[in-house]
C-alpha cells in the first residue's frame, strides 16, 4: 500500500514538474505582436542606416563632380537642415518625454557634425577625402549594427521583466507592512 502511495505521489510530482516546465516554456515565448514591434523597430533602424549610407555615398560622388564652391555651399545647407531636424527631434522628445526620439535627435546632431567636419576635411585633406568618407560610413554601419543588437536585447528584456510580477508582490507586501 505504501509503495502504491509513493508511486502515485511520485507520478503526481512528475506531472506537476512537466506542467511547470510547459508553463515556463510558454511564458518564455514572445507573442507575435511584440515580435512585430521588435521587427518594426529594427527595420526602422536599418532603414535609417541605409539612408545615412546612401547620403554619405552621394556626398562622396558629389565631391568628385561638383565644383568646390558649390559643393561646400551644399554641404553647409545640408548641415543647417540636419541641425534644424535635430532641434525638432529634441523638442519632440522633451514634450513627449521620449528617450527614443532624443536618441534620433542625437543621431541627427552627429550627422550634422559629420557634415560640418566634411566641409573642412574636403578643404584640408582633399587627396584622402574619399577614404575619410568611407571610414565614416564603416563607423556608421558598425554603430547601427551595435544599436540593433542592443535594441533587440533591451526589448526582449523589457518584455520578460513585464512578465515578472515579483516587484509588484514586494510592493504590495511593503504597503501591508507599513
Amino acid at each position: 500500500m505504501d509503495e502504491n502511495k509513493e508511486k502515485v505521489e511520485k507520478s503526481t510530482q512528475e506531472e506537476n514538474i512537466q506542467k511547470f516546465d510547459e508553463e515556463y516554456k510558454q511564458s518564455r515565448v514572445i507573442p507575435k505582436d511584440y515580435k512585430k514591434k521588435i521587427r518594426n523597430r529594427i527595420l526602422k533602424n536599418s532603414i535609417i542606416a541605409i539612408i545615412i549610407i546612401v547620403y554619405l555615398i552621394s556626398i562622396n560622388v558629389l565631391s568628385l563632380y561638383m565644383e568646390t564652391p558649390n559643393y561646400i555651399f551644399s554641404m553647409k545647407l545640408v548641415c543647417i537642415v540636419f541641425a534644424i531636424i535635430c532641434v525638432i527631434y529634441f523638442e519632440l522628445s522633451y514634450r513627449k518625454d521620449s528617450g527614443y526620439l532624443f536618441l534620433h535627435g542625437a543621431e541627427f546632431l552627429v550627422l550634422a557634425m559629420i557634415t560640418l567636419f566634411n566641409i573642412y576635411a574636403y578643404s584640408l585633406f582633399y587627396a584622402s577625402y574619399n577614404k575619410i568618407l568611407i571610414y565614416i560610413s564603416i563607423v556608421v554601419v558598425v554603430y547601427y549594427v551595435i544599436k540593433t543588437i542592443v535594441t533587440l536585447r533591451n526589448m526582449k528584456k523589457q518584455y520578460y521583466e513585464s512578465l515578472n510580477d515579483i516587484k509588484e508582490i514586494v510592493k504590495k507586501g511593503n504597503v501591508k507592512n507599513d
